[in-house]
């Protein structure tokens, strides 16, 4: 009996033993799982405000894209008690660079230069900073300008 008595306890031990490394071994990988669904949350999260932001820069690019094929690089306008004529485009971006910077990164001039197209940026190129950075500076000049020639506004907005 004492021989079976010691083969049960090793068994008992060893069974005691193999419980014990389960229970840890769970929990690891309880932890594990834990984080990697911490991960992928953060990255579903993460995903979803890019997701918010590209499509609020993608309504920006169509505001302002739509408000500057309403006029043409060459569009002129007679303002009420202003001597001369106004170029609405030219005067809205003095700055040639940054017409440049407008007409790469916003709207298209036909062959001709005369009229201003439609772009179709690809979802990345949204997320570029310089354009942007265009986009921006478009909006509080064209802002500013509408301010400062109120009789414009008929033009842009319709």
């Amino acid at each position: 009996m004492g021989t079976l008595t010691v083969i049960f306890g090793l068994f008992g031990v060893i069974g005691g033993i193999c419980g014990v490394w389960s229970l840890v071994y769970v929990r690891r990988q309880t932890a594990l799982a834990r984080r990697q669904t911490e991960l992928m949350e953060r990255e579903i999260n993460d995903r979803k405000k890019q997701d918010i932001e590209n499509d609020d820069w993608a309504q920006r690019f169509e505001t302002l894209s739509n408000k500057l094929r309403r006029i043409n690089p060459r569009l002129q306008v007679q303002e009420p008690g202003v001597v001369g004529l106004t170029w609405i485009y030219t005067a809205m971006y003095p700055d040639p660079k940054f017409r440049l910077d407008i007409e790469n990164y916003i709207v298209q001039l036909d062959p001709a230069n005369t009229i201003f197209l439609p772009r179709k940026p690809q979802p990345y190129e949204l997320r570029i900073l310089r354009m942007r950075e265009t986009i921006e500076k478009a909006e509080v000049l064209m802002q500013n300008f509408i301010q400062e020639h109120p009789f414009c506004r008929q033009h842009l907005f319709g």
